[in-house]
Formats: C-alpha cells, sequence, structure tokens
C-alpha cells in the first residue's frame, strides 16, 4: 500500500503545515481499519460484489462517485470463462427467482420453531377455554372430577392430549376465526359462550366484508371446538337454516378455482436434461431430480418431501423402478393411514433419450451420503441450500419449490392465464393417462386415491399397483414413439389412428382434493392479530423478558415479527436487513406470533 496524495485536500482547503503531521504509516492503519470493520459488517463495498473483470469494478467506483485518489484494497475478480452453452459459473437458478438459501441458524432453531408454533397453538386454546370454562365439557371434568389418581395435569395438559397428532398449522388456523368472534361479542358487551344461534347468526351477517370463505372457516373453527372440547350450543348453530344459508350465499363469491396446468413433454425432457448436465450446479441437478421424481410418482409436493428408503430395482436390459415410500402424506386422515407408509413406484423409463434416475440417485448419494435413505436421520427429498453452500435439514417450503421449478423452466414455458405450480408436477401424468384412455379405477389408483369400501381389497391384493404402472409404462411408450401426442388438441392426439376412429375420452382427474388445502381468497389476518392481544394477553416464545427499547417490525405477507438490532433500524438480530416491506409496530405487540426464531432465539440467550 503507498502514501496518500494530498492534492484533493489541497483543493478542499487543507493546508500543507496540517497534512504533513499526517504520517503515512497512520493513514495505512487508519486505511486498514475501515477495511477490516466493513469486511465482517453487511455492508457490501463496490469491490466486494463479485464482478468479472476490473473494467467493471472501475466502472462501478465512476458510477458510485467514491474517492480514488487514496489507496484501495486489493479488488477481488472472479474470472468467469465464456460459454455460449452456459457455464457451470452461472447463477443458479433459485437465487434467480428470489430463493433464499438458510442459514446455519435457521437450521439449528427448525425443531425450536416447531415447538414454539405448538405452545403458542396450545395459549390460544386454553385462552378460548377459560373464556367460559362451563361452555366446555373438558373444562367441566376437569373442575367436578376430584378423584383422580394419575390425571392431575390441569386444563393445559388435557387440552394438549385433546388435540392430539393434529398439526400445529390446523390448531392456529381453527383457533383464529373463534378468537374474532370473541372479541366481537365483547366489544358489544355479549357473553360468546354458550353457543347462541341470534348471536352467531348477527355475528355471521356482519362477515360479509371478509374474505368469502371466512364464514365457513368460522364454522368448521366451531365443529372443531366441539369435536374436541365439547363446545355448549354447536348443535343448534349447526342445524340453523338461515346460518348455513347465509354461509353458503358468501362462500358462492368465492374466486373461482384456477387449475395448474399440467407440464408439457417438452418442458418434462427439459428437466431430463438439466439432471444429466454437468455443466450445471448440484442445486439445480438435485433439484430437478426432486420435480421429476414426484411428477413421475404422481406426488403432490408436500408428500414428496415424507419420501425416504428409496431403492433401485432394475433388470440388465435398464427397465425397472425405484421403490421408496411416503410416511406421511395428505391423504392420511384416518387413524390407521397415519401408521402406514404409502408406497410409491416410479419408472426408470424416461421421455428423453437416457433415463435419469440412477444420475440423480448417485447425486443424491454424493451430496448426502448414506444419510440419502437412512430409516434413523430423516432427510427430505428437497431440503433448503444453505447459505455456506450446503444441503440443510429443513424442507424447502412450496412457494421457494415453485419458484424454483418455474426458474427451473425458463424458455420453455408459453404465456398462459395460470402459471405453472407445484400441483402442475402430479396432475401431469395423470392427465397424459386420461387422454390415453385408461380406465378410471387404474387412473385412481395411480394418484393414491381410494374409498373407504376400496381399503380391504387393496390391503389384501398386496401389489394392487402392478396392472397401472404396467400401462402408464405403455403410455410413455406410445409418447416416445410419436404415438399419442398429449399435448395437440383433441383431433390430434393419436396421429396415426385410421379416420374416423374415436378414442373413448376418459373422464379428467380432477386435482380438487388439494384445493382445500389454503385458502385462495386474499387474506386480512389484521383481524385476527388484534384479537389475539385482547382475548389472549401477551404470550412470547421465550421466557426472558425483551428490554423495553426493543422495537419490533412485521413482514406484510408472511406476518412474520422481527426485532431491530439498534436505534438505526437498518437490520435485525443476526443480520437480516430492514426493507420497505416490513411496518414497524407501534404501540409493541402483546402476542409475538409467529415470530422470527433467530431474533427472539438471540433475546433469550
Amino acid at each position: 500500500m503507498t502514501a496518500p496524495s494530498f492534492d484533493r485536500l489541497k483543493q478542499n482547503g487543507g493546508s500543507d503545515r496540517s497534512t504533513a503531521t499526517v504520517s503515512s504509516s497512520c493513514y495505512e492503519q487508519h486505511v486498514r481499519h475501515i477495511w477490516t470493520a466493513n469486511h465482517v459488517s453487511n455492508f457490501k463495498m463496490p469491490w466486494d460484489l463479485s464482478m468479472k473483470t476490473p473494467w467493471e469494478v472501475c466502472k462501478r467506483l465512476r458510477t458510485n462517485r467514491l474517492d480514488l485518489h487514496g489507496p484501495l484494497p486489493p479488488v477481488p475478480v472472479i474470472a468467469v470463462a465464456d460459454n455460449s452453452e452456459g457455464s457451470f459459473t452461472e447463477s443458479l437458478s433459485f437465487k434467480q427467482m428470489g430463493v433464499k438459501a438458510i442459514k446455519s441458524a435457521d437450521d439449528r432453531l427448525w425443531s425450536e420453531k416447531l415447538s414454539w408454533e405448538r405452545k403458542c397453538a396450545y395459549k390460544k386454546w386454553v385462552g378460548i377455554i377459560l373464556r367460559q370454562v362451563g361452555a366446555f365439557d373438558i373444562a367441566r371434568q376437569q373442575v367436578t372430577c376430584h378423584a383422580m389418581e394419575f390425571a392431575r395435569g390441569g386444563l393445559l395438559e388435557s387440552v394438549k392430549d385433546s388435540l392430539g397428532t393434529k398439526a400445529s398449522s390446523t390448531l392456529h388456523a381453527r383457533a383464529g376465526p373463534i378468537l374474532q368472534y370473541i372479541q366481537f361479542c365483547e366489544d358489544r358487551g355479549i357473553q360468546a359462550f354458550p353457543l347462541v344461534e341470534p348471536v352467531v347468526y348477527d355475528y355471521v351477517k356482519s362477515c360479509e366484508s371478509k374474505a368469502a370463505t371466512y364464514a365457513r372457516s368460522f364454522l368448521l373453527a366451531l365443529s372443531f371446538a366441539n369435536f374436541h372440547f365439547g363446545l355448549t350450543g354447536t348443535t343448534s348453530i349447526m342445524g340453523s337454516g338461515r346460518i348455513r344459508g347465509l354461509v353458503n350465499t358468501l362462500y358462492a363469491k368465492k374466486r373461482k378455482l384456477m387449475q395448474r396446468p399440467p407440464l408439457t413433454v417438452t418442458q418434462i425432457v427439459h428437466l431430463e436434461g438439466l439432471v444429466l448436465d454437468n455443466n450445471k450446479t448440484e442445486f439445480d441437478r438435485i433439484a430437478c431430480g426432486f420435480f421429476l421424481f414426484i411428477l413421475m410418482g404422481r406426488l403432490r409436493f408436500s408428500d414428496g418431501q415424507q419420501v425416504c428408503q428409496l431403492r433401485l430395482d432394475q433388470q440388465p436390459d435398464g427397465f425397472g423402478f425405484v421403490e421408496a415410500v411416503a410416511a406421511k402424506t395428505k391423504t392420511s386422515v384416518s387413524l390407521e393411514r397415519k401408521t402406514r407408509h404409502l408406497p410409491v413406484a416410479v419408472p426408470l423409463l424416461p421421455f428423453g433419450d437416457r433415463p435419469w434416475l440412477p444420475t440423480w440417485l448417485e447425486l443424491r448419494k454424493r451430496a448426502f451420503g448414506d444419510l440419502a435413505n437412512s430409516k434413523d436421520e430423516f432427510i427430505p427429498l428437497l431440503p433448503s441450500p444453505s447459505a455456506n453452500g450446503a444441503w440443510s435439514k429443513v424442507p424447502l417450503n412450496v412457494t421457494s419449490g415453485a419458484n424454483w421449478l418455474r426458474s427451473l423452466l425458463q424458455g420453455t414455458m408459453e404465456q398462459q392465464g395460470t402459471p405453472i405450480g407445484t400441483h402442475s408436477l402430479k396432475a401431469s401424468l395423470l392427465s397424459m393417462c386420461s387422454k390415453f384412455g385408461m380406465p378410471h379405477s387404474q387412473r385412481k389408483l395411480l394418484g393414491y386415491h381410494a374409498g373407504s369400501k376400496e381399503q380391504s381389497m387393496l390391503c389384501y391384493s398386496r401389489d394392487s399397483m402392478a396392472e397401472p404402472l404396467r400401462r402408464l409404462c405403455e403410455m410413455i411408450h406410445a409418447v416416445r414413439d410419436k404415438v399419442f401426442l398429449p399435448d395437440c388438441s383433441r383431433s390430434g392426439r393419436f396421429p396415426q389412428r385410421e379416420p374416423g376412429f374415436e378414442v373413448e375420452e376418459g373422464e379428467e382427474l380432477s386435482d380438487s382434493s388439494s384445493s382445500g388445502s389454503e385458502n385462495e381468497e386474499e387474506l386480512h389476518p389484521e383481524g385476527e392479530e388484534a384479537a389475539c392481544e385482547k382475548v389472549l394477553g401477551k404470550w412470547h416464545p421465550v421466557t426472558n423478558e425483551i428490554e423495553e427499547e426493543a422495537v419490533f417490525v412485521r413482514h406484510r405477507i408472511s406476518r412474520c415479527i422481527h426485532i431491530l438490532a439498534d436505534e438505526t433500524g437498518l437490520e435485525f438480530l443476526r443480520g437480516r436487513k430492514m426493507s420497505q416491506s416490513y411496518d414497524v409496530l407501534e404501540p409493541k405487540p402483546a402476542f409475538c406470533h409467529p415470530a422470527c426464531q433467530l431474533c427472539f432465539k438471540d433475546r433469550a440467550t
């Protein structure tokens, strides 16, 4: 590092005598201190950014109007090979779509976050029951019974046992409408429980300004509370004709269902090529293999994340399947189904020229080692990428998965009304089978759908998927041989058929079984958040008291609450930056849910 030039200081009014007293060594120490401070902070200088050539660095410095008269630290430059067909050092597809890589702290605190969510759900339901103890059977039994020898855990223990294995997200979704109903009654000086038909009818009438599905969600929440806790008065509410009619009228205003379009054969072949492309990154290749696996396995995204114990069953000629099991699926609604594994079979037959499944299995083994198929330590089939360039153990959420899929399919998607989503993967092969003319019973089994009367038959069949899988392979062969063109219009799907020969068109298999998973209407969570604070009072994920001067902010979409690191208001604890997507909460929230596990964990320690 050379001594500085003081011409700039002279132009700004500095004297020769004052500048001469500044030694070269002191200046170098000062520059070194500034460089070290910027290096450990989250602020990125222009030379910290990855730029291809020194000319780009100089251009960035001139654009930012920085003073270049003094010495600068060495400029790191990343050399990128010029490759017209794409290079390994290109930006990852998931980063291009804004999917953030999680940090090691997110991986460590994942289980603790799940525990916080569960405890918060228990807090909500205990608060609801304590609003009127006599209106719930579970509370009356707790108060009146004095001869219990073992069950003395109190109301919280009874609520915990009653909710059993219900998902935490379900508990929060059912508690929200009841909390808003309690606030509605208390604002008018009315007792919320036990339920009275005129009061509930008046509340449903006031819900006309809310989402079209809210009134139905409220009735489902009341039924949930009656089933688990014995809410008095639910029977009269469910039998009220005017309440049911009004709820149905409001629900009819719901936005019409827009189904995700299936993937075309060209898009499937494109994903297969990405798995086999050595120039692509490991992240994108493994992600492409995951999307193809749930497509060929006719699985939902959430079901695919629960798949484990993958086993390759291949014949010498290359024909075979990948056998696996899904530990927990959406169709596992009964207690018996929750204790069973769902068998999954994926044919090795590709739509392109080369099989991709063996390559994907090798990539997974290289990335996750022997734990990829271990029974002891479960790893999601597609974990979230980590910020340190590896994989975490946290499963990728469905929103990030959909963005990643669309990023991988760039250049193959046509302009269409409804964009491709993760549910397009499950619908792709089932839609092809319907157009191919497969019987309804076989398509039903391929989609893992079965009626209650068919359970015994499936149990004793041992391998009821044998014939449907053979027909599925025949359909894929027909697509590869250009005998069946599923992406063409109705008149051109079978070009080699004789004129006048009509193919019996099977009933289109709907994927509406998953349409009720999420509310498609625009949500307005502010009412539920205000009801939680008024009805339930204070609740924090940590037991320690949070400082009085702490500033809370909430994300406008995810509604997650964060804590600012200092009075500057530029970033949160653990380094995440503040942006325009957050609103400062004034006054401070009393009921902190959902809460950022990083921010609140830092306060607890």
